[in-house]
Order: structure tokens, then C-alpha cells, then sequence
């Protein structure tokens, strides 16, 4: 009986010593998750012609040579074109479909859904030499339309997975509730459901956007000469030497997003669907 208490303080010890050490890990982790993002950060300010960190001063140099450029210019308005392009009919499809496959009782519903988010199952590099084909039976290479179809495909599935778990959440009493009222199907649907489901839709509303923003795989093979989207200069800047000015443009994307989904998880709570 003398030991009991001896064990107990043992036991009590061991738990916070595991409990520290989980902390500690969890630390590491994110420190190891964080630490290329606060290099590039750091270097996008370095006023040498040279990505180096620490940085050897402070200036805004790079930012300002990014911001007088027609060529990463022209790449942002073609970038944010197709943000405003792929965003809305990947939102549209998306939720309608999404919609249909959480809620609706049809034959083939397993495999319609598998291929709705098939494109995450398979390596991108395949489905960019997929649509090289298609795109180029069609004559759609190197255009604009030829990026939002690609870029449509491929951030698709983020909106419907997106969608579905707002879906599988909903109530059916209240759309039900508003059917005894009178209320007709597409206003039910309007009106009841649409608002339920607007986490999801945000949700994957943003990362449409974000796929579409960071897309290079499929873009290097769709885009040409004329359609050369960030992501695709940034990667053409750093195949044979490391120009300082990505990590410009890269904090500059970096900061627009995580503004966009502060602001976006403040009104519509996106991180209880991320």
C-alpha cells in the first residue's frame, strides 16, 4: 500500500512527459511545414541580385522590378482571367453535381461519383498528356479557352468534394419544411439549400482558385507563347538560374491567398468544410 503513491507520481510524470513530448513534435512539424515559406518570404527582400538568407539588407527592389515587368504583367492578367473564368464553373458544376450525388438515389451513383473525383486519383502529368491530345484535336492549344477547359478539369473535383461534405450535412426536414409551404423546387432549393451549403461552395470556391493559381504540370503542356501564366513563368525563371523576382511574385500569391481565406473563413466558416 506504502507504493501507491510512488506510482501514481510515476504514472502522473510519464503522461506530462509524453504530453511534452507530443508538443514538441508537433512544433518540429510545423517548423519543418513553415520554414521554406519564411526563407522565401525573408529572401523576396533581399537587395542583392541573388536569392541568399539571411538576406544581406532590406529592399523592395525585386517587388517593384516584378511590378514594372509587361511580361510577369501580362502573365498575371491571364492568371487572374482564368481565376474569374474557372472559379464560377467549377462552383456551378460542382455544387449541382455534388449536390445530386450526396442527395439523389440512382443507378450508377458510385461510379458517377468516382469519376467526378477521378482527376485527384490520377497523376497529373497523365491527365496533362491527356488534354495535350484532346485539346490539340480541337485546335486549343495555346489559347485561353484551352486553359480554362484545363484548368476547369483539373480543379473540379475540389469543388464537388467540397460541396458534398456541406451536402451529406443538410437537413432534409427543412427543405422538406418549405415544401409544405408551397415553396417549388428551384426556390427551395434557392433559398433553403444554396445558403446551407455556402461553406462548401466557398470552400471550394477557394481552392479552385488556389488549383488554378498554382496549376503548372497541365499548363506546360496546354499553354504556349502566348498564354504563359505565372506558375509557368515562375517556373521557366528558376529551370537554369534562380531569379530573384520569383520570390517576389511568390510571396506577393502567398499573401493574396491566405488574405482571401481569413476573410472568407471569417464570414462563412470554410475551415469547419476544409
Amino acid at each position: 500500500m506504502a507504493d501507491l503513491p510512488r506510482t501514481g507520481r510515476t504514472g502522473v510524470s510519464a503522461g506530462r512527459l509524453a504530453s511534452m513530448a507530443g508538443r514538441l513534435l508537433a512544433a518540429l512539424v510545423f517548423l519543418f511545414l513553415l520554414a521554406p515559406l519564411v526563407v522565401l518570404v525573408a529572401s523576396s527582400f533581399n537587395p542583392r541580385a541573388s536569392v541568399a538568407f539571411p538576406p544581406q539588407g532590406f529592399s523592395t527592389r525585386w517587388y517593384a522590378a516584378v511590378l514594372r515587368s509587361p511580361d510577369w504583367l501580362v502573365s498575371f492578367r491571364l492568371s487572374g482571367l482564368l481565376v474569374l473564368l474557372v472559379v464560377p464553373t467549377t462552383v456551378v458544376l460542382g455544387t449541382l453535381a455534388a449536390y445530386g450525388l450526396v442527395r439523389g438515389d440512382f443507378p450508377g451513383r458510385g461510379l458517377l461519383r468516382g469519376l467526378a473525383l477521378s482527376p485527384l486519383m490520377v497523376p497529373e502529368v497523365i491527365t496533362a498528356l491527356g488534354l495535350l491530345y484532346y485539346l490539340h484535336g480541337l485546335g486549343l492549344i495555346d489559347t485561353v479557352p484551352g486553359l480554362w477547359l484545363a484548368h476547369s478539369l483539373v480543379a473540379l473535383p475540389f469543388v464537388v468534394r467540397s460541396v458534398m461534405v456541406s451536402a451529406a450535412g443538410l437537413d432534409p426536414t427543412l427543405e422538406r419544411a418549405a415544401a409544405s409551404l408551397g415553396a417549388s423546387g428551384p426556390r427551395i432549393f434557392r433559398t433553403v439549400t444554396l445558403p446551407l451549403l455556402r461553406p462548401g461552395i466557398l470552400a471550394g470556391a477557394l481552392l479552385a482558385a488556389v488549383t488554378s493559381l498554382g496549376e503548372v504540370a497541365v499548363t506546360a503542356l496546354v499553354a504556349g507563347a502566348h498564354t504563359t501564366t505565372v506558375p509557368l513563368r515562375v517556373f521557366s525563371a528558376v529551370q537554369f538560374e534562380l531569379d530573384p523576382s520569383v520570390t517576389a511574385v511568390s510571396t506577393l500569391l502567398m499573401a493574396a491567398s491566405v488574405i482571401v481565406m481569413i476573410a472568407a473563413d471569417r464570414f462563412a466558416r470554410i475551415s469547419e468544410v476544409l
